[in-house]
C-alpha cells in the first residue's frame, strides 16, 4: 500500500517543478494518506475503498502545488534579476553625456533667442537641428546597450532605428516653428509635417515588424509566467481576447481622434483625448474583473 501511494503522488506531481518545498509537501501529503486509510481499515473497508476514499478526501491539492512551483519560479527569476545587473559601458556612458549635452544646448539657446527677440518661432529655430542629433544618439545608445532584461541590437539596425527617430522630430520641430509664426496656416504646419514624419513612421513600422526577440530567457520566462496568471484569473481564452480587442478597438479610436480634433481645435488640446482613453481603460479592466468574479462565483 505504501508503494501505491508513493506512485499515486509521484504521478500527480509529475508535471511540476521537483523543489525542495514540492519535496517535503508531497512527504506531507504520503504521511495524510497513509494515516487515512489505516483509519479506513480500521473502519472495515478494504484496501482498495481505503485509498480512494482518502485520495477522495485531499481535493484538488495540484493547487497548492501549483502556488509552490510558481513561487518558486519567481525566486529564481527575482534572483537572476538582482544578479544581473549590468553596468553602462564607458563608451555609452560618455554618448549619453554628449546627447544630454546636445539637448540641454540646445534648450537654452531656444530659451535664450526667445527672450531675446520675444518670438517662440524664433526660439523653437534652434531646436530641430540639435534636437535631431541628440535623439538620435539617445535612441542608438539605448538600443546598442546591454540591459538588465535585453541583449543589445546590431549597431546597423540601431542606426537606423536613430535616424527615423531624428527625422521625425526634425519634422515636428520644424512644424512647431511654422505653427508659431505669423500669417501659417495649418496647411503649412502638415505640409511641413508629412515629409518627414510619414517615412521616419513608416521606416519604424517596418523595423518593429522584423524585430527579433531581444530579451533575456529570465524576462521570457516572467512573461510566461504573467500569462499563466493571467489566463487563470480571466479563466478562458475567451475572455481574454474579448479584452484585447476592446482595449485595441478604444486606443484606435484615441488615435484617430487625437488626429482629428488636431486639426479642428489644435493639437495642443487634442492630447486630452489620451487622458480620457486610460480612464475608459481603467474602466475596461474593472467591468471584466467584476464579471470573471461573478463567473467564478457561479
Amino acid at each position: 500500500m505504501d508503494m501505491k501511494v508513493q506512485v499515486y503522488i509521484d504521478r500527480l506531481f509529475r508535471d511540476y517543478e521537483d523543489t525542495p518545498e514540492l519535496k517535503d509537501f508531497k512527504e506531507e501529503i504520503a504521511i495524510n494518506l497513509q494515516e487515512r486509510i489505516k483509519e479506513f481499515k480500521n473502519q472495515s473497508e478494504s484496501d482498495e475503498k481505503a485509498f480512494e476514499k482518502a485520495a477522495a478526501e485531499l481535493g484538488d491539492i495540484t493547487k497548492i502545488a501549483d502556488q509552490i512551483s510558481r513561487q518558486k519560479r519567481k525566486e529564481v527569476i527575482d534572483q537572476m534579476y538582482v544578479h544581473s545587473r549590468i553596468q553602462v559601458d564607458k563608451k555609452h556612458a560618455v554618448g549619453y553625456v554628449a546627447a544630454g549635452a546636445i539637448a540641454l544646448f540646445a534648450i537654452i539657446s531656444a530659451f535664450t533667442t526667445y527672450f531675446s527677440t520675444g518670438e517662440i518661432s524664433t526660439g523653437v529655430s534652434t531646436l530641430p537641428v540639435f534636437i535631431s542629433i541628440s535623439t538620435a544618439m539617445f535612441v542608438f545608445l539605448g538600443l546598442t546597450q546591454e540591459t538588465n532584461t535585453d541583449f543589445p541590437m546590431e549597431w546597423k539596425r540601431a542606426l537606423i532605428y536613430g535616424i527615423s527617430s531624428a527625422v521625425i522630430v526634425f519634422g515636428v520641430c520644424v512644424s512647431a516653428m511654422l505653427y508659431f509664426m505669423d500669417g501659417m496656416g495649418l496647411e503649412s504646419v502638415s505640409g511641413s509635417l508629412m515629409p518627414f514624419v510619414i517615412p521616419g513612421l513608416c521606416v519604424l513600422v517596418f523595423l518593429l515588424l522584423t524585430e527579433k526577440e531581444r530579451h533575456k530567457p529570465w524576462v521570457l520566462e516572467r512573461e510566461r509566467m504573467f500569462k499563466e496568471n493571467y489566463a487563470t484569473a480571466c479563466g478562458d481564452a475567451k475572455t481574454m481576447e474579448q479584452r484585447g480587442l476592446l482595449s485595441g478597438a478604444l486606443w484606435l479610436f484615441a488615435a484617430a481622434l487625437f488626429v482629428l480634433l488636431g486639426f479642428i481645435i489644435g493639437f495642443k488640446y487634442s492630447w486630452v483625448v489620451f487622458l480620457f482613453a486610460v480612464a475608459c481603460e481603467v474602466l475596461i479592466e474593472l467591468w471584466m474583473s467584476s464579471k470573471i468574479k461573478m463567473k467564478n462565483r457561479s
